[in-house]
């Protein structure tokens, strides 16, 4: 058995293990790798940040309502890409705010019960070119996006011709694979893929985040996911609008009102709503 065998059967094996050891242990070993990655410099129009709203949440009123949670004594759970106490700025480009709402919605995230939707979408200026990571394994390299195809091109492309280099490719597909899986269906679909995120992070400083397939849109979109430094200060929240929905369908909606944003405080971060706009059947 080749050693990028034994390497991905053991990260298999830690991936089912519920012991904290096992995420170290995870990230020790893609720590010890140098894996060929391919990156994109990219400057959105606009990047789209998709909240949805949980029971009892009416309007957000702060910018830090908006961007990537602060509060990381409550991030309980591995996310895509974040580690349990570590917020990152999950986005779409203007061109997949769609892909944003599928991410978003409760019934398209495992509650098939849900009648009613609420999210606010934040539309934020990038003030200039996005360093991205891009992951995405080769069996989705046709993928509807520019953006990921022409990195994909190239990263295709490099190739040194020896078998450690194509061991080396073998692991990076297994990882690019577990972007593609549904936390739905296995709550450890996420440690790989966190892992992995914070080892471009860490590896790579110049670096401002990875963009990967969207599971939620059957892999039609694109995700981003900024570092914190970057959602910091090189990011400016331009406006927001609260969209309802109802179902009339399975997984079918009818937005039934919309709310935009009036005025945005950038001195004490308070976001000031225009009223209410009903939209008729």
């Amino acid at each position: 058995m080749k050693e990028v065998e034994i390497l991905i059967d053991r990260l298999k094996e830690l991936k089912k293990d519920d012991s904290s050891e096992s995420y170290v242990h995870i990230k020790n070993i893609l720590a010890n790798q140098i894996l060929p990655i391919s990156f994109v410099s990219y400057k959105p129009f606009r990047l789209i940040r998709t909240r949805s709203h949980r029971k009892g949440e009416i309007l957000f009123k702060n910018i830090e309502d908006l961007t990537f949670r602060k509060d990381i004594l409550n991030i309980n759970y591995f996310g895509r890409a974040n580690e349990p106490g570590q917020g990152l700025f999950y986005c779409n480009d203007n061109l997949n705010e769609g892909t944003g709402f599928s991410e978003s919605m409760n019934v398209f995230r495992g509650n098939p019960n849900s009648n009613e939707e609420k999210i606010t979408i934040g539309a934020w200026d990038v003030d200039r070119e996005l360093n991205l990571a891009v992951i995405l394994p080769s069996e989705y390299k046709e993928i509807d996006s520019s953006l990921i195809n022409s990195a994909t091109k190239s990263y295709n492309l490099i190739d040194d011709g020896t078998d450690n280099y194509k061991d080396l490719k073998v692991m990076l597909e297994f990882i690019a694979n577990e972007f593609t899986l549904d936390i739905i269906k296995d709550k450890s679909n996420y440690k790989i893929t966190s892992a992995f995120t914070n080892y471009i992070k860490d590896k790579f400083p110049s670096v401002d985040g990875i963009v990967y397939a969207s599971v939620k849109s059957a892999l039609k979109g694109e995700n981003i996911v900024l570092w914190e430094k970057t959602a910091e200060e090189n990011l400016k929240l331009i406006g927001a609008r609260k969209r309802t929905f109802k179902l009339i369908n399975y997984k079918e909606f009818f937005e039934t009102e919309y709310c935009d944003s009036d005025i945005i405080d950038y001195n004490s971060g308070e976001i000031k709503w225009k009223k209410p706009v009903a939209n008729n059947v």
